[in-house]
């Protein structure tokens, strides 16, 4: 059996503890994508096609790679069968952008890393590489690839695309699990303690001169995280799988905080890609903040046999259902004045008639007409009078810097009259 499973049904067994059940932040939409295994590999390719590979049965040594558009319908799919004839364990899978297909490690036997073009046809680059898990391209086309062999050291390994030979560039590690390219590619390494399991963090940076790399040494990032699997970059941020699910770490000192969690005892997440957008992964950045696919639950009893995606809500999708519409008011009307987030379309961490002004702006154009919302919901007379509010609202808060009992007393009276005048058109 590979060293990833092994490591999940020791976990499973002794050291995991319940997880505290984390739903999406708010501002995100989840939705899912039904395969018919659970996904051991997952990769966006440069045009946003995600790639799911489905893992090969125990004792089978065929695996199915699937082919999802970014609209989420299904093109195309392909068996790829490993060079072993009774197993194929898939440790992770990235695209390459240099030769146009997918990278995929078998860590069974003596560890191989495959090339898969788009077609399905699949060539073996490497092999002898024991407990080969994570695989990563630099953008300049560099391989590299994590090990977590039985009985020894993990390792990242250096692979040269053409002849297969492998050069050690970071050791010391536990289970090396994922890895990943910042934007100035230096390489995120992630790796798992073999006797507590727990995770850590590494940026190994790199340097190139006249076509040849150079490593420096490893800076520490996180220790003592929840027992890791998969990483990925977002913008300056680290998305990590593990125990209790998806993660996200960030900040200056870095901290790890719980992203999406089902709350499941034992759940574990593991395979992890992400889609960039032409806007920042943020709370309701709409679609065009990028997709977040991810493999939720790769747990002892159950596995997921479909894809996770978190996407940024669209402005005005307080309830994150993916339209806009009189529902999102009413999350809006019930939040009205407080701090809660789920209503907070602007970020300035109270809701307010700011963010009732960004759910009309975005329901009329969901709608299409002025008129159709007017048979939803109660409004104001004119959308004059919203602005008028929002400036009310904002000068009181100046005020409020000054005077902060007065001010605040003022700015809850303001508040309830406008949600009053609000409801009552």
């Amino acid at each position: 059996m590979d060293a990833k499973r092994c490591w999940i049904l020791s976990c499973g067994f002794s050291l995991w503890l319940a997880s505290v059940a984390a739903a999406v932040p708010p501002g995100f939409v989840k939705s899912t994508i039904p395969l018919a295994a659970p996904p051991a590999g997952l990769a966006f390719d440069a045009n946003g096609v995600l790639y799911a590979l489905e893992g090969a049965a125990f004792g089978n040594n065929e695996a199915t790679l699937r082919v999802i558009q970014p609209d989420g319908t299904f093109s195309s799919s392909f068996s790829v069968s490993g060079d072993d004839a009774s197993n194929f364990f898939v440790g992770g899978m990235a695209y390459d952008p240099v030769g146009d297909h997918l990278l995929v490690s078998d860590n069974t036997a003596d560890g191989r890393l495959y090339a898969v073009d788009t077609a399905g046809v699949k060539q073996t680059i490497g092999a002898g590489i024991a407990g080969i898990a994570g695989v990563a391209v630099r953008s300049t086309g560099e391989i590299f690839v994590s090990t977590s062999p039985f009985g020894s050291e993990g390792a990242v390994l250096q692979i040269d695309r053409a002849t297969g030979i492998t050069t050690p560039v970071l050791g010391g590690l536990g289970y090396g699990a994922g890895l990943a390219f910042e934007q100035d590619c230096n390489l995120i390494v992630q790796d798992a303690n073999t006797t507590t399991f727990q995770g850590r963090l590494q940026r190994l940076p790199m340097v190139e001169s006249a076509g040849v790399l150079t490593f420096g040494s490893p800076e520490p990032l996180l220790a003592g995280m929840q027992a890791s699997a998969g990483v990925t970059v977002v913008g300056n941020d680290i998305y990590t799988t593990g125990n209790g699910g998806l993660f996200r770490v960030a900040g200056a000192p870095p901290i790890e905080t719980s992203f999406d969690s089902n709350g499941g005892m034992f759940q574990f997440a593991t395979a992890i890609a992400f889609d960039p957008g032409s806007q920042p992964f943020e709370g309701f950045a709409g679609p065009s903040g990028g997709r977040l696919a991810f493999m939720a639950d790769f747990g002892f009893a159950t596995q997921d046999s479909f894809v996770t995606l978190l996407t940024p809500a669209e402005p005005g999708d307080y309830n994150a259902d993916g339209h806009v519409d009189a529902m999102d008011y009413a999350v809006w009307r019930g939040a009205f004045d407080t701090n809660n987030s789920s209503a907070d379309g602007n970020g300035d961490s109270v809701v307010d008639a700011a963010d009732y002004v960004i759910w009309r702006q975005h329901a009329a154009f969901a709608q299409g007409s002025t008129a159709s919302l007017e048979t939803l919901v109660p409004e104001p007379a004119t959308i004059m009078f919203c602005g008028l509010a929002v400036m009310s609202s904002l000068y009181l808060r100046r005020r409020r810097c000054c005077r902060p009992l007065e001010g605040a007393i003022s700015g809850r009276k303001l508040a309830t009259r406008t949600k009053t005048l609000f409801e009552s058109g």
